[in-house]
């Protein structure tokens, strides 16, 4: 009987102490950017339409249980690169769009650290929004970021979670989300 005992405390044990995150630091050449996903992440690639410009957009992402971390790129080419201003309002609109007003969503001032080597700080934006009708929590952030022939690189990065609105700010400043923000990187 206490044989059989330890054996299943072992066993909760085991489990209890298996890590949910794995982080890894995916490189992506194609898009301008190294960043640090708590699992294995998957791409799904799509074009939007810009006053006639078609815009390619890739949304590389992982899960782990319910939260969701995501770096989508908009790839703004060099025959609208002075308007990235205007396209990145309108993915911001787009997005604010469906979060209602409440009193619990917040904007905050943050800064990333931009190459590899010489890094220097751009001043960035968290917006910390509660999704209710969905019952979830996002904190999202966009880089605007030169590529290459002239064109732009557009950068949302945000994660998602379940939680209620009163626990915004915590749910959404944790430390593996805090790793996932600070460890973005566009080149």
């Amino acid at each position: 009987m206490l044989r059989r005992f330890g054996l299943v405390t072992l066993g909760i044990l085991i489990v209890a102490c298996s890590p949910q995150f794995d982080w890894r630091t995916i490189k992506n050449d194609a898009q301008g950017y190294s960043a640090m996903f708590p699992s294995k992440p998957q791409l799904i690639e799509r074009s939007i339409n810009y006053q006639q410009t078609s815009l390619k957009q890739t949304l590389e992402f992982a899960k782990v249980n319910e939260d969701v971390f995501a770096v989508m790129t908009t790839q703004i080419p060099a025959t609208i690169a002075t308007q990235v201003t205007m396209v990145e309002k309108m993915l911001q609109n787009t997005l604010l769009q469906q979060v209602p007003t409440t009193q619990f969503n917040l904007v905050k001032d943050a800064t990333s650290r931009i190459g590899s080597a010489a890094q220097t700080n751009q001043v960035a934006q968290d917006f910390y929004l509660d999704l209710a009708h969905n019952k979830k929590v996002m904190r999202v952030r966009w880089l605007i970021r030169p590529a290459a022939n002239d064109s732009v690189n557009l950068y949302q990065i945000s994660v998602i979670r379940t939680g209620q609105s009163s626990q915004l700010e915590p749910l959404l400043n944790q430390e593996n989300i805090s790793i996932f923000f600070d460890e973005f990187r566009p080149n």
